[in-house]
This record gives structure tokens, C-alpha cells and sequence, in this order.
């Protein structure tokens, strides 16, 4: 199952987890669905409806795993649909460390690092990553609250910092966007200009992208246009035909949508 982990849990806290799934029918976010393995209580399946925001009108799948250490330590989010966020890990990324603050993708230890598709919540749950032992508890539903913001609220993701990020790219991306559009809630503060971003890295006065010969870091890249490219591409695919109705592509056999006539569903409501 691409981008899972499969966690071993006591009979307890299998028990609570199946309360807890039980409490959704109440209390899910809207336009959010979750459905749990029979096989395995700790492996969630889920799909956000995406209904407004940048995002719309996306159709994400994610996956949710739960460590032996939850609620205290967050659960892992795994967005199996293939969406350009700053908070989504690159399918094709083999690992990001969750401390780590780097530009490049780098291997970490298993308690650090997010899977292939790995949706950070170090931004919403500051001590939900890591190694530290006391945290406060992490619900589930707030875990698919959050996400759900992420994907609908333009003013979280222009929160996001840098070292919070699971794509860079998709980071520096958004907030070339936004910039282009001149909205006053991206802080200057949190996006450095690229004359000094670059001056301070190579340690001289001469912006990088001046130099030949230089290797460009993401954030020197020129990012106009991408996130609008990128973004769009995910959401055709995500609401393509193939990807609704083909079945069982991210390993999700348990969630499937019917391609219905529409005359029908109308007689069937009435």
C-alpha cells in the first residue's frame, strides 16, 4: 500500500480507535469522508471534497496511521492523490525529515520522517513531531479539520513558515503567487527578498542569480506561473474519470465512487 505505515497496537487502543471512528458520524469535518480497514483498525482511508479556496474543486484521497504513542504523539497523513501543497510531501520524494529545514529532501530516522505523499503537521501541532514525549493530545478531528483548512483557506497557507514546509517548492511557489496578486497578509518578513536570500547564502553582496555558474537554490528560482500550472494540473487529474472511477490506484479499494446518470440520482431524490 503506497505510502501507509503500518503500526502494531494493543487490543486497547485498537478498542478506543474504533470509539473514536464511531464519534466521526457526528462529528467528521464537512465534505470529509473516512472509512477504517476491517483488516487493520489503525489505518484509516479518507477523501476531502475540496469546496472552496485555492484548492476547489479538488478530490483528495489521504490515508491515516496511528502510532502506539497516539493520542499523545499525532497521527501520520498521507495525501495519496497527487496535489502540489506546501504541506504535501512529493509523491516522488523518497523521504522529508519532519525537523529538518533544509532545501533538499533528506533521509531521517523513522520517527522523524514523512512518507511519499506525508502531509506536515508540524505547522498546525508544533509538538506533534519529533521525538518529545509530553505533547498535548492530538483528536483526529482536529488532525481532518486542519487539513481541510489547509486545502481551503488561502490566510493558513500564507502562515506557513518556511521550516514547516514539506515542499519547498510548492512553498516558494505559493507565495510567488501570491505576491503577484498583492495580498498584504504575506509578510515581508517571511519572504525574504531574492537579493538578500541569495547575498546571505553565497556571502557576497552579488545576488546568485547574477553569477554564472552558480547552483540555484528553490528559493532563487524563478516560480511564476508554476504554482497556478501545478495546482490546476492536480485538480483535472484529481477529478478525471480515470482517477474517480478507476478503482483501487492508491491502494484504496474501500472508498469508490459510482458514475451515475444524473436523471437517475434526480428520480431517486424525489
Amino acid at each position: 500500500m503506497a505510502g501507509s505505515i503500518a503500526y502494531r497496537l494493543p487490543s486497547f487502543q485498537r478498542r478506543n480507535l474504533r470509539i473514536e471512528y464511531v464519534g466521526l458520524k457526528h462529528a467528521c469535518p464537512e465534505n470529509v469522508y473516512v472509512s477504517v480497514s476491517p483488516d487493520d483498525p489503525a489505518l484509516w482511508f479518507g477523501v476531502l471534497f475540496v469546496r472552496k479556496g485555492p484548492y476547489s474543486p479538488g478530490v483528495l484521497r489521504f490515508q491515516i496511521s496511528f502510532p502506539s504513542a497516539y493520542p499523545q504523539r499525532a497521527p501520520v497523513v498521507t495525501i495519496t492523490t497527487d496535489i502540489f501543497h506546501p504541506l504535501a510531501t512529493p509523491l516522488t520524494t523518497y523521504t522529508h525529515s519532519t525537523e529538518s529545514v533544509a532545501d533538499e529532501p533528506v533521509s531521517a530516522r523513522d520517527d522523524e520522517r514523512l512518507p511519499p505523499g506525508g502531509f506536515s503537521l508540524r505547522h498546525g501541532f508544533p509538538h506533534s513531531s519529533g521525538t518529545q514525549a509530553e505533547v498535548d493530545d492530538v483528536g483526529v478531528v482536529d488532525v481532518l479539520s486542519y487539513m481541510r483548512r489547509a486545502f481551503e483557506d488561502e490566510t493558513l497557507l500564507d502562515e506557513i513558515p518556511l521550516e514547516d514546509a514539506a515542499n519547498k517548492g510548492a512553498w516558494h511557489a505559493w507565495r510567488s503567487h501570491r505576491a503577484r496578486r498583492n495580498k498584504p497578509s504575506v509578510s515581508p518578513l517571511m519572504t525574504p527578498s531574492l537579493t538578500q536570500a541569495t547575498a546571505a547564502s553565497s556571502g557576497t553582496s552579488t545576488p546568485v542569480r547574477l553569477q554564472s555558474g552558480v547552483a540555484r537554490r528553490p528559493g532563487e528560482w524563478d516560480w511564476q506561473g508554476v504554482w497556478e500550472e501545478r495546482v490546476r494540473k492536480g485538480i483535472r487529474a484529481s477529478v478525471s474519470e480515470h482517477v474517480l472511477y478507476g478503482g483501487g490506484e492508491t491502494g484504496d479499494d474501500l472508498i469508490r465512487f459510482l458514475d451515475m446518470d444524473t436523471e437517475l440520482l434526480e428520480k431517486e431524490a424525489s
